[in-house]
């Protein structure tokens, strides 16, 4: 299982997506709207990603650091079913690799103009920050796992 936290990340994947964020994205909170929830939950996973190294769930091969964001997760898988079939990946996720590529799939999916303009019609639904469901944050009873995923994929011992 991979542990490692990220030491430069490259943003510029997510730059196409900064014209939705200025106009969706609140000040604080979740917003108004769907669309404003979808935005908050969607920036709230790559942002603790990238930042910190926290994954959605860590009960597979995939572990992510202290904070619990699992929340923003389940809201998403709840409320737009267009995000179950990736976000269920995490299942099988194994790397960095894997995951970043979940959160891309994840945002072109929920970046779509057409999926925003339909979510600004309808009012704020649960906490896009809070939701029960699926995906959980285990906090390990200890930190001396026997085996690691490292960046290849490949096991190696600690």
């Amino acid at each position: 299982m991979e542990t490692k936290k990220l030491e430069s990340v490259d943003w510029s994947y997510f730059d196409k997506f900064e014209y939705y964020n200025d106009i969706l994205l609140p000040a604080k909170g979740d917003g108004i709207t769907m669309a404003s929830q979808a935005v908050t939950a969607c920036c709230k996973l790559v942002y603790k990603w990238y930042n910190d190294g926290d994954v959605y769930d860590n009960q597979y091969y995939l572990i992510g650091w202290a904070n619990d964001i699992s929340g923003s997760a389940n809201w998403l898988y709840k409320y737009i079913p267009e995000t179950q079939e990736i976000l269920i990946k995490i299942k099988n996720c194994k790397n960095s690799i894997e995951y970043e590529n979940i959160l891309k799939e994840l945002c072109d999916i929920v970046y779509s103009p057409e999926l925003l303009n339909e979510l600004n019609q309808k009012n704020k639904v649960g906490d896009a920050y809070n939701e029960d469901g699926l995906f959980k944050y285990v906090e390990p009873s200890y930190y001396e796992e026997e085996y690691y995923y490292d960046e290849d994929n490949e096991e190696e011992e600690y």
